[in-house]
C-alpha cells in the first residue's frame, strides 16, 4: 500500500514536470500617454487602449513583440529603445498578426523619432502610405520580430520590461476621428500624477517550481498515511 501510494505521487510529479516543459510564457505590456498635446488631460483616457504581448521562442534568441489596439485612431509608427545601444539586437521582420485587416507596415520610421518625446530610437516600423489607412486600427495588430545574438530567459525579459531597459513606444494618429489629432505612447511610463502600473508578466509555473509543488504533495501524502496507521 505505501509503494503505491509512494509511486502514484512519484508519477504525479513527472506528469506535471513534462506538462511544465510543453507550457509558453509571455509578457504583456502596457501603454501611457506622454505627450497630451492634441487634447490636454483627456489623452490618458486612452491608455488601456494599447497594448503589446512579448514572448520567447528559437531558444531565447528569438523575441516577438505584437501590438494591438482596441480602439483609439491609428497607431502608425512603433519604435524601440533595446537595452544598452542595441547590440545584440536586430528587427528582422514585421508581419501582419490580424489578415486582411488593411495592416501595412515596413521597417525604418516615418518620422524617425517619436513626436513631442524623448526616446532613443534603436529600431522603427512605420506603416506605408498612406499611413492612417494601413496602421494599426481598432481590434487590429502587427507583430514585430528581432533575432538576438545572446539568448534570453523569460525571467531575463521580465526584469527588461520592469526595469525599464526595453522600451517601446507608439505615434498614434487620426485620434478622435481627427486626421491632424496624434499623440505619443510609451511603455513602462508613468506620468506624474497619473495611475499606471509597470509590465505584468504571466507565466505557467516553471519545471523547478513544479517539482516543488510536486514535494510538497509526497509531504503531505506520508503525513496523511502515518495520521491513519
Amino acid at each position: 500500500m505505501k509503494l503505491k501510494s509512494l509511486g502514484a505521487a512519484v508519477g504525479l510529479i513527472v506528469v506535471m514536470v513534462i506538462a511544465s516543459q510543453g507550457s509558453a510564457s509571455a509578457a504583456t505590456i502596457g501603454f501611457s500617454c506622454v505627450t497630451e498635446a492634441a487634447h490636454p488631460g483627456t489623452c490618458s483616457n486612452l491608455n488601456g487602449f494599447f497594448s503589446g504581448q512579448l514572448t520567447l521562442s528559437n531558444g531565447g534568441l528569438t523575441l516577438t513583440a505584437v501590438i494591438s489596439n482596441s480602439g483609439a485612431g491609428s497607431i502608425t509608427d512603433i519604435y524601440v529603445d533595446a537595452p544598452g545601444d542595441g547590440t545584440g539586437y536586430a528587427l528582422s521582420n514585421v508581419f501582419i498578426e490580424t489578415p486582411d485587416a488593411g495592416v501595412n507596415y515596413a521597417l525604418a520610421g516615418a518620422p524617425p523619432g517619436l513626436p513631442g518625446a524623448t526616446f532613443n530610437e534603436e529600431f522603427q516600423a512605420h506603416a506605408t502610405n498612406p499611413s492612417i489607412a494601413n496602421g494599426v486600427g481598432t481590434a487590429e495588430s502587427v507583430g514585430l520580430v528581432f533575432t538576438l545574438t545572446t539568448p534570453l530567459a523569460d525571467s531575463d525579459l521580465n526584469a527588461l520590461l520592469n526595469g525599464g531597459s526595453l522600451l517601446f513606444a507608439l505615434h498614434v494618429q487620426s485620434i478622435a476621428q481627427e486626421d491632424g489629432v496624434s499623440e505619443s505612447f510609451v511603455s513602462n511610463y508613468c506620468p506624474t500624477g497619473q495611475e499606471c502600473g509597470p509590465s505584468t508578466r504571466t507565466v505557467t509555473p516553471e519545471p523547478a517550481s513544479m517539482m516543488l509543488l510536486g514535494t510538497g504533495l509526497l509531504a503531505a501524502a506520508r503525513a496523511r498515511r502515518k495520521k491513519t496507521i
